[in-house]
């Protein structure tokens, strides 16, 4: 008999088959001696087995063995509300976030504020026979301005020079030569 004949049989003893095909098979066992014969051995070995078979347990692995106690952990334990934080606490990160802002806001300006190129006072002329050259010196702390007065009708004399500054004596007055 063919293997897939003997698949077949066993099959329809275990009642694996669907009823289309069950009953056909069911009328071609009662005809042939040869499948008969096969069905009452296979029915046999079927009834002895149960009986006789020990139970042999399967190991659990390491990772299922760990997932049954987490399962158990969790189901033992009872769920936790999360805990309110108090009004402060909640207002806090607020008011720290608007406090780094100020305080960057704060840096930043002073920053700027020294960072600045020293404002010098220009000097204007109303006229156009007048000539006027400005030094200052920061690290002395020191400016000195040279007035000179080019009209035709201004007798040589020599210019005019001016400084004030930090480097002065203390009791000294500003410097002025005419």
């Amino acid at each position: 008999m063919k293997h897939d004949l003997e698949l077949k049989l066993q099959a329809w003893l275990d009642g694996e088959l669907p009823q289309d095909q069950a009953a056909p098979l069911g009328q071609w066992i009662a005809r042939d001696s040869e499948a008969s014969a096969l069905v009452a051995e296979l029915r046999a070995v079927k009834e002895t087995l149960p009986g006789n078979e020990t139970p042999r347990a399967v190991p659990d692995t390491r990772e299922f063995y760990w997932s049954q106690i987490q399962r158990r952990i969790e189901r033992e334990t009872p769920a936790l509300r999360p805990e309110r934080a108090p009004r402060f606490g909640r207002w806090q990160r607020y008011f720290l976030a608007l406090a780094g802002v100020a305080a960057a806001a704060c840096t930043l300006v002073i920053t700027l504020r020294h960072a600045a190129p020293p404002i010098f006072d220009e000097i204007s002329s109303t006229s156009d026979s007048m000539e006027a050259v400005t030094f200052h010196d920061q690290s002395g702390q020191m400016t000195v301005v040279w007035l000179q007065d080019n009209s035709p009708q201004a007798t040589p004399k020599q210019p005019l020079l001016k400084t004030q500054g930090a480097n002065q004596d203390e009791g000294s007055p500003n410097v002025e030569i005419q």
